[in-house]
């Protein structure tokens, strides 16, 4: 005997149709929900920059441990730092890294993890190779006071430096300082240990008499935050739990000692004289707040990257 097809059997095929059909074209839309996060690219006009790479792998590492499926994306190359915070502040670009100041604390968002740990602040020099004998005999602060010294007009070190009462000659570009170092218009050009062994290598055919001085170092409290726009308050949040879960994990620290394990070495800051002043754009609250996350050569151990944080605390306050 030939049994009756069971009852909602086409029903049932039907509607498992329908559930793979809506699938396939549901694969398109996916990858249309991809969030893409801009930046601005590691090249500076005419040269080929690689300063900028620990933030940009640092940033796409943080987004991908948000949850979140966001995709972080070069949108322009180049661009001044007073065109980069306009730029966020228009929605061009969604995150940039900077450090503390009047104008951008005013106008942008900070994510309250110092990314760098303060490595910016630690500054060696350019100088011409005949005033080695120069910065050899000097010891105080008082004595580099003396010397000029090159900074760009508009970045946040110069007013460091100002305020601090250095005898500064203001230049108008990055690559027009080097130009006025080799024309001996100011002495020396202060450059953090995580910037200056690639701006030797990129500025090389400019810089045919200039070295990298050997006795000193001058130290202040700064540090590199992601900062966005003000009313992006979800990516600061994703950007912190991101960085956040990498503190926890270890890849945080890893990734830093990855891109400036070898700048760290080479600076060889243990046997160079340290000079330290201070920063009037960070109380000593924030300082403080941020005390665990502080980059110090007496306590740096390349062997355990991860020793200087793995005891803090990875909870910070909310994006400021």
């Amino acid at each position: 005997m030939i049994n009756p097809p069971r009852p909602f059997s086409y029903l049932r095929r039907s509607l498992l149709f329908a559930a793979l059909l809506s699938c396939v074209l549901a694969l398109p839309c996916a990858a249309a929900d991809v969030i893409e996060v801009g930046y601005t690219g590691t090249d500076s006009v005419g040269i080929q920059d690689d300063r900028n790479l620990f933030f940009i792998e640092l940033l796409k590492q943080s987004l991908a441990r948000s949850g979140k499926p966001y995709k972080a994306v070069v949108r322009v190359r180049g661009a001044t730092h007073a065109r980069q915070m306009q730029m966020v502040v228009d929605g061009l670009i969604d995150v940039l890294w900077d450090a503390p100041g009047p104008e951008v604390d005013k106008r942008l968002m900070a994510i309250e993890i110092p990314i760098d740990k303060g490595l910016i602040g630690w500054r060696i020099f350019f100088i011409n190779k005949e005033d080695q004998p120069l910065f050899s005999k000097t010891t105080t602060e008082a004595e580099l006071k003396k010397i000029p010294l090159g900074q760009v007009k508009y970045w946040h070190d110069t007013s460091i430096l100002r305020a601090n009462h250095f005898d500064i000659v203001e230049t108008p570009t990055y690559n027009g300082t080097f130009k006025m170092l080799m024309s001996k218009r100011f002495n020396y050009f202060p450059r953090s240990i995580s910037e200056i062994w690639s701006e030797q290598k990129n500025q090389q055919s400019m810089l045919s008499n200039v070295v990298i001085e050997k006795n000193l170092v001058l130290h202040y409290p700064i540090a590199y935050f992601y900062h966005v726009s003000q009313a992006n308050k979800v990516l600061a949040q994703d950007i912190q739990h991101g960085l956040e879960a990498m503190l926890r994990d270890g890849s945080f620290d890893k990734l830093f000692e990855e891109f400036n394990g070898e700048l760290i070495a080479k600076a060889n800051l243990k046997n160079r004289h340290v000079i330290h002043i201070k920063n009037p754009y960070m109380s000593d609250e924030t300082y403080r707040k941020f005390e665990h996350f502080w980059f110090n050569p007496e306590t740096y151990d390349s062997t355990h990257p991860d020793s200087s944080t793995s005891d803090s605390k990875t909870s910070s306050s909310a994006p400021r």
